[in-house]
């Protein structure tokens, strides 16, 4: 939703027509863009979750440059949704697909022997790659914003000038040419040892130590990342209408209708809207401007929330595992004994066990781009679809006993071979679900 003055309001931004230092009031730039008030309002309030705009009360918004930090935590974001890009297409890859890869390693390959300035536009072509060519749509439109964020949160983005790329390139076209999710993953391990190294040569040219954006560590922000979300009563009521079906799939309502229907103004309105929005529950109406549809999300959309989760799951322990006290230690050994048990006597709150070790990790994560993104993925998966389907796959003693091993280490390699091992449980769990229920769409 918003995409078009999403678009027009960033254009704006980066050619200097919308001045950092300036208050716009927010009905002005409605007739400057010739855009729906609440059109505009999503689209601001898009722009602000990754850093671009600030909403201020009295119908104002700035747009102030992104902080050094919060870009470097959104990049690794951006590398994270990579991954789980790659785990998503590899295995369904055509061989238009694999050709057209190719023709951007090869240019790719011409711009690090060359050393020009080309280099940067290629590079983050193969990132883009992903993006326009995986078959999971959330995750696709999730890298898109991070590549947005990556290319436009700075005023000036230092620029990729490293060609020693060959390790990302080789590796991630063997994965695309072998169709295999393992090759995936460790490609994408290897281009988040190339990012930190970008990173930390960006700190330099910004005026930073290097480890600051190579490990960032941002902190609280009330303001990116959907931080100052909220739930409210009004909140409830407005989701639960869409889950008891008062709010009817396949039927679409206009902005003015929920207002009265649910006594609140448009201002808060629309951040709910947008909340739903990426759970995946409602769409643009077929006007495009101020309406929704109710939607029916069906298994596939279930499928990809899933590897979502699991590759932000994957970041947030890399980011904190390091940092763990030794009461955090405690209070995750109690969780891993609690799933061990669960499993062993097939209890289905072992389902929402192996959810609470994903909570722990997002909580802990310094990254907060990280640990909103968890927050929102999680509701997306709990309210997807009508009845959340249980795991069923109890045998995840090697995913217990890696984990186990991570964190009385502390080390990062260790946790991400856990969470490895925790995604062929969970695409075993796919399958099973996709036999029992079908498409899960009546």
């Amino acid at each position: 939703m918003f995409d078009e003055a999403f678009t027009t309001v960033l254009a704006g931004i980066r050619d200097g027509s919308l001045r950092d230092d300036t208050d716009y009031d927010v009905l002005a730039l409605c007739d400057r863009f010739a855009v729906h008030p609440a059109v505009l309002e999503g689209a601001l309030q898009r722009l602000a979750d990754i850093g671009l705009a600030r909403v201020l009360p009295g119908d104002v918004v700035r747009f102030p440059p992104l902080d050094p930090v919060a870009w470097a935590e959104g990049t690794w974001l951006l590398v994270g949704v990579v991954e789980v890009a790659m785990r998503a297409l590899v295995p369904v890859a055509t061989d238009d697909d694999v050709e057209r890869y190719a023709a951007l390693v090869a240019a790719t390959r011409r711009a690090a022997a060359d050393r020009g300035d080309e280099l940067d536009t290629t590079v983050l072509a193969t990132l883009d790659f992903w993006a326009g060519t995986g078959p999971e749509s959330f995750t696709a439109r999730l890298l898109v914003r991070s590549m947005q964020q990556t290319r436009y949160g700075l005023a000036t983005r230092p620029p990729w000038r490293n060609p020693d790329v060959e390790a990302w390139l080789a590796s991630s076209s063997q994965a695309l040419r072998l169709r295999d999710v393992r090759s995936a993953e460790r490609a994408a391990h290897v281009l988040a040892r190339l990012w930190r190294r970008y990173l930390a040569e960006s700190a330099r040219e910004l005026g930073r130590e290097p480890d600051t954006l190579a490990h960032p560590a941002g902190g609280a922000s009330e303001t990116l990342y959907w931080a100052d979300w909220r739930a409210d009563d009004d909140w409830f009521e407005l989701l639960g209408s869409v889950r008891d079906g008062s709010l009817e799939p396949g039927r679409s309502y206009a902005f003015r209708d929920l207002t009265a229907r649910f006594r609140v103004p448009l201002q808060r309105l629309l951040p709910m809207i947008r909340r739903l929005e990426v759970m995946g529950l409602v769409a643009a109406g077929p006007d495009r401007d101020d309406s929704i549809l109710v939607t029916t999300p069906t298994v596939d959309d279930w499928a990809e929330t899933i590897g979502l989760l699991l590759g932000l799951h994957e970041m947030c322990a890399r980011t904190c595992i390091a940092d763990l006290t030794d009461a955090d230690v405690a209070e995750l050994d109690a969780l891993v004994a609690r799933t061990r048990r669960e499993a062993r006597v097939r209890d289905f709150a072992y389902t929402g066990t192996l959810l609470e070790i994903a909570r722990f990790f997002a909580l802990r994560s310094p990254n907060r781009a990280m640990r909103q993104t968890t927050s929102v993925v999680i509701s997306r998966l709990a309210y997807i679809l009508p009845e959340p389907p249980p795991v069923r796959q109890w045998a995840v003693e090697d995913y217990l006993q890696l984990l186990d091993q991570a964190v009385h280490s502390r080390d990062a390699d260790t946790v991400s071979e856990a969470f490895h091992a925790l995604a062929t449980h969970f695409d075993a769990h796919v399958v099973d679900v996709r036999a029992r229920y079908g498409t899960m769409e009546s």
